[in-house]
């Protein structure tokens, strides 16, 4: 059955109706466009404060943190009830490996999610000149000095396995307790991540979060450019993507039986006998 596209559907939680849109086949540009201007925001607000301040000590990187950690709560809360808030394609691989998200809309959203990601960066080199660029790079992620590379991609699919844990066990499991507050704990979760690997890569969690400033800031030209980022994103995609996977695949054992869910909602929470 072919593809149809339409401008926003009806949502759930994560903002996809199942029955409807598995039957059908549909893709929201409503939920894709929101991906693209999401990841626009995020890579120009976190890796935005990386370049006016350059994570080089425990203050700025504690800047760079909350850049990020609420960076993301921000934006979540603001397109979550149009696209589910994902703008992460790490996050949204793991999505449609758990079943979440189909896999043609999450093709869609990274496809707008990398755009978004060369978006922000482009802006990036629109506000900072190349000498004001606190990390020569528009804050590419790269191993800092003492990290080997199978160091980096341990940080990184730990990292993002936390993160894809969280949107699991807080946005989409029909048990969660945080209801509004879900984007409180995905930012809490970015925030606390970035914090350990700073000095390890830059910390990306996010193949989206790499991909533009690394690009854009290969091809920008300046004097002080300084290399690594573009040679660094194999670890920077293997790395979100190996724990997505892992946090997808422990919703197996985790989520909560459909059928068991729905006689324990109409028992008014009691268990089934």
């Amino acid at each position: 059955m072919g593809l149809k596209f339409c401008w926003g559907i009806k949502r759930t939680v994560m903002g996809y109706s199942e029955e409807e849109v598995k039957s059908l086949r549909i893709i929201d540009l409503k939920a894709v466009f929101a991906e693209f201007v999401g990841t626009t925001l995020l890579i120009t607000i976190g890796c935005g404060v990386a370049c006016a301040h350059g994570p080089s000590d425990g203050q700025t990187r504690l800047l760079v943190a909350m850049a990020f950690g609420v960076g993301v709560m921000a934006i979540a809360y603001g397109m979550a009830q149009h696209s589910g808030g994902q703008l992460n394609c790490a996050v949204t691989f793991s999505l449609v490996l758990g079943g979440a998200v189909p896999w043609y809309q999450g093709l869609f959203n990274c496809i707008a999610q990398m755009l978004g990601s060369i978006l922000g960066a482009v802006i990036l080199c629109g506000i900072f000149p190349c000498d004001a660029d606190l990390t020569g790079s528009l804050a590419s992620n790269m191993p800092g000095e003492g990290y080997a590379e199978w160091r980096v991609l341990i940080g990184e699919t730990f990292g993002t396995f936390m993160l894809c844990f969280t949107v699991w066990e807080c946005a989409v499991t029909p048990v969660g307790t945080c209801g509004k507050n879900v984007c409180l704990a995905i930012g809490a979760a970015v925030f606390v991540n970035v914090l350990i690997l700073l000095p390890v890569d830059g910390c990306s969690l996010n193949p989206n979060r790499s991909f533009g400033p690394a690009v854009v800031s290969a091809l920008r030209g300046c004097d002080n450019y300084v290399s690594g980022g573009l040679e660094a994103l194999w670890m920077m995609f293997l790395g979100p993507l190996l724990g997505a996977a892992c946090a997808a695949g422990l919703q197996w054992p985790l989520q909560p039986n459909k059928e068991v869910f729905e006689m324990t909602a109409e028992c008014g929470g009691a268990c089934p006998n």
